[in-house]
């Protein structure tokens, strides 16, 4: 084997070797866009297609959906407009039921200690009136001792910026990362809402990797983001929600319709194809 052949054979053999990065675009369930929303204070959802993805924990008249009022990479997000204490999230959740009309997942995405990192990005609208330092969270959604037919220990961790002495921008897209340096706070997990992981009387200087350590056995059910429970009225929307799992990554971009964009793993082939193309012409050349 010459040398050009084994170079695209060790090519090749790095871009199978790699973990493998997912991306993808979760459309609106309609041309024009969603506005789910329910008038009741029971908690209720509503499946995005096939996606994974799904409108949920929505109550008191909030609204939620894929719209083109706040672009961003593309032609949507995902919008939230809530009233006094109005509720809504996106979440994902793998191998999701719902047996009262509200989802929850019955799979997991694999151990939380393998959890590296969590972005999104965010948007908060001047016509907000909560708090001023409110914006749409970031949260792991997670089992505590990994077992799946039990659900009382079912919780998450939230990221909001305030807890990491981060200002909260209006009126223009905002990217954060969550990792193991990141401040985060619990609800759920069997140890009610707001637990001092560290017993010095606040609940919410502890980093993920705090968290990663303590929660030793835990599973992460899915990955979420939203706004609401006891706010003022707020809008503002989500886009590219993302993480990364024992080192694969996993991104989504919310648009109104998709675009057509290769996938990672054609990305690379076509690389690999542009490769050899060039050392043929090399080769030929050299005759």
């Amino acid at each position: 084997m010459n040398a050009i052949s084994t170079a695209a054979a060790l090519s090749l053999a790095a871009v199978l070797a790699a973990p493998a990065a997912h991306a993808g675009v979760v459309t609106a369930n309609n041309a024009g866009g969603d506005a789910y929303t329910n008038p009741t204070s029971t908690n209720q959802g509503q499946a995005i297609g096939t996606s994974g993805w799904y409108y949920n924990n929505v109550r008191n008249d909030t609204s939620v959906g894929i719209d083109a009022s706040h672009p961003r990479s593309g032609n949507g997000s995902v919008a939230f407009n809530a009233p006094n204490n109005g509720k809504a999230d996106i979440e994902y959740l793998p191998g999701a039921i719902a047996p009262t009309g509200n989802y929850g997942s019955t799979a997991s995405l694999g151990l939380f200690s393998d959890l590296v990192s969590m972005s999104y990005d965010w948007y908060r609208d001047a016509s907000s009136q909560a708090t001023a330092h409110l914006h749409p969270s970031l949260r792991v959604l997670l089992d505590r001792d990994g077992d799946l037919s039990t659900v009382n220990d079912r919780g998450g961790l939230v990221f909001e910026r305030v807890y990491n002495g981060l200002p909260t921008s209006v009126d223009q897209w905002t990217s954060d990362i969550v990792n193991g340096n990141s401040f985060v706070w619990n609800f759920g997990l069997g140890l009610g809402n707001e637990y001092d992981l560290d017993g010095n009387g606040y609940a919410y200087n502890s980093t993920l990797a705090d968290w990663q350590s303590f929660l030793s056995g835990a599973v992460i059910i899915g990955f979420s983001s939203g706004v609401g429970s006891g706010w003022a009225p707020f809008s503002g929307a989500v886009d590219n929600i993302a993480w990364n799992i024992g080192g694969v990554g996993t991104s989504t971009n919310f648009e109104l319709a998709a675009a057509d964009v290769p996938e990672p793993a054609t990305l690379g082939l076509l690389a690999i194809g542009a490769f050899g193309l060039a050392a043929r012409r090399r080769r030929n050349g050299a005759r």
